[in-house]
């Protein structure tokens, strides 16, 4: 198979796929999601187990909000599950990690460093492997769930607004900075010329100004920008590291910090509170309905073992 070439309409197709059809990359067997999926159930009742343990706040996130109230727990092409939590309460679970989780799992984030290069967390589990496309140069590639934290943001707009910028600042930096670092491998995967090629390399120019700070570095300073509010009351909360970014995920923190009971594959969990209010800024007005295929969003791996 030779390399990808892609237009600017499939381009963003091809993003939204995890890089499906990308040399190197192959697309789960019904087997192999079925596997998956009941190995992060697994993990998910640890954690829970855990939360439950160290009176940790957490609520169920993105796709899997929406396969709990839509399906009853997975969507069914789906191969992750996502976690909501606070700044405080992910604090609370890093103190606490080693001794409730560690002979299992590895906690991942970027303020931990092992070139993370992502600016929201991941739990992988030990002596697996789950090798995508953005696990070029980590130590760290096993089957994982991804923690999204709820930063505290400043009640005066002016404020808000300007924490809100410099977290954007601080984010696109990290997602070019990490491209450069993998630019060598990333350039086997490309058509010269092509627009995904064009893409990327803007982003490698703009990583290239910040080649004197490490990706551990860039990420640091990213996490203490979006933990920069210390409100723990503030009236909004955002997730700069949702799919929305700061301003596209800026939530009232009743509906996000306050939870629901729900069932995830019939395992009890929460949700938020605003579940509605929160699906609808995800997914839009329609999101109880199923999408056509090719509108759904597959991520496909390069290396995968249980």
């Amino acid at each position: 198979m030779g390399a990808i070439k892609t237009g600017s309409k499939d381009k963003r197709h091809f993003f939204k796929t995890g890089f499906r059809g990308c040399p190197g990359t192959f697309e789960l067997s019904d087997a192999q999601l079925h596997t998956l999926q009941e190995t992060l159930i697994e993990m998910l009742r640890d954690f829970i187990e855990m939360f439950d343990e160290y009176n940790i706040n957490y609520t169920l996130s993105g796709g899997s909000v929406l396969g709990t109230i839509r399906h009853g727990g997975f969507i069914p092409w789906d191969d992750d599950i996502d976690i909501n939590m606070s700044r405080r309460d992910y604090n609370k679970l890093k103190r606490n990690f080693n001794r409730a989780l560690g002979d299992k799992y590895v906690l991942c984030s970027p303020e931990l460093g092992r070139n993370h290069g992502m600016t929201h967390v991941q739990i992988k589990k030990k002596d697996t492997i789950y090798k995508a496309f953005n696990e070029l140069n980590k130590p760290d590639i096993g089957i994982f769930m991804d923690i999204f934290v709820m930063e505290n943001t400043f009640n005066n707009p002016i404020l808000r607004r300007l924490h809100g910028y410099a977290c954007l600042m601080w984010g696109y930096i990290l997602t070019c900075r990490k491209p450069y670092e993998d630019w060598p491998y990333l350039q086997q995967h490309l058509v010269p010329g092509s627009d995904l090629e064009t893409a990327f390399y803007k982003k490698v120019k703009v990583g290239r100004l910040f080649a004197f700070m490490s990706v551990d570095l860039v990420a640091k300073k990213a996490i203490n920008c979006y933990s920069f509010c210390g409100d723990n009351k503030s009236k909004y909360v955002s997730i700069p590291s949702g799919r929305k970014h700061y301003f596209g995920e800026m939530y009232l923190r009743s509906d996000m910090c306050e939870s629901k009971d729900a069932v995830f594959e019939g395992l009890n969990v929460k949700i938020p509170a605003g579940t509605d209010k929160y699906m609808h800024i995800l997914y839009g007005n329609n999101y109880m309905e199923i999408p056509p295929e090719e509108d759904r969003e597959i991520h496909s791996a390069m290396e995968l073992k249980f």
